[in-house]
């Protein structure tokens, strides 16, 4: 089916952290979403089965109208000219208006700049232009989104936009609370210093929230211009501070 929104997460809970909010607000507006997980996050806790439930249980809370998995591999995915076309080839089963990924220049280590994470975002680059050439060796009919919007910003980045999410946030959470073989797995106890997995996400969605004079947002940026027709559009929603 087609798609408005077509989210690209590397690992099964990424695509809840980096679009979480902005996927279930898109979906009370109207509009249809989807994600496609590029691994079964076999590395990580828990098997490849109990991810897949909890991916399940986290769409059905997001509303999604589609989800799927590459199985591309946990810590081994590359961008290849292969996994190009599997990531175009979902591009054009599901014809999305806009694509979203994580951002690809990031700072490479633990936590954001994980291996998946900046190849994820290589590879559906690369695939959001491949999908449309007709010669491409790929799947299905040539589709050209409108768009491609990336999430996961590199620390002290400037966002081109960020999504007041303020009434779909406890849905966001749960979603990502899915996830329990990664938040809370009896066998991989957080240190007590640390703070609650739930207080680290509203901690940033607060953040990005306090940027536009809401409770909660999530942000996310565009690589080339936005073309506006009025912009007084961008201002509908704003209320000036007193």
């Amino acid at each position: 089916m087609s798609v408005d929104f077509l989210v690209f997460g590397p690992h099964p809970d990424d695509a809840e952290i980096g679009a979480g909010g902005l996927l279930r607000k898109m979906k009370a507006l109207g509009h249809t979403t989807g994600i496609v997980d590029m691994t079964t996050g076999d590395m990580g806790w828990g098997t490849p089965e109990i991810r897949a439930a909890e991916s399940a249980e986290a769409a059905k809370i997001l509303q999604l109208d589609v989800r799927e998995n590459l199985d591309l591999g946990d810590c081994r995915v590359e961008d290849t000219f292969e996994n190009r076309c599997k990531a175009a080839a979902m591009i054009r089963r599901h014809r999305p208006q806009i694509v979203i990924a994580p951002y690809y220049n990031l700072p490479i280590g633990r936590g954001l700049g994980h291996n998946d994470h900046y190849k994820t975002g290589q590879i559906v680059a690369n695939a959001y232009n491949l999908a449309h050439l007709r010669k491409a060796p790929i799947e299905g009919e040539p589709h050209q989104a409108k768009a491609i919007y990336f999430y996961f910003l590199p620390p002290g980045s400037a966002p081109t936009f960020v999504v007041d999410i303020t009434e779909h946030f406890a849905d966001m959470v749960a979603a990502i609370e899915c996830h329990k073989s990664q938040f809370s797995n009896p066998d991989r106890p957080r240190p007590a210093p640390l703070p609650a997995v739930r207080e680290v996400f509203e901690t940033t969605a607060r953040y990005w929230g306090w940027q536009i004079g809401v409770r909660y947002a999530q942000a996310y940026l565009s690589v080339g211009p936005l073309r506006v027709g009025d912009p007084l559009s961008l201002v509908r929603d704003v209320i000036p501070r007193p």
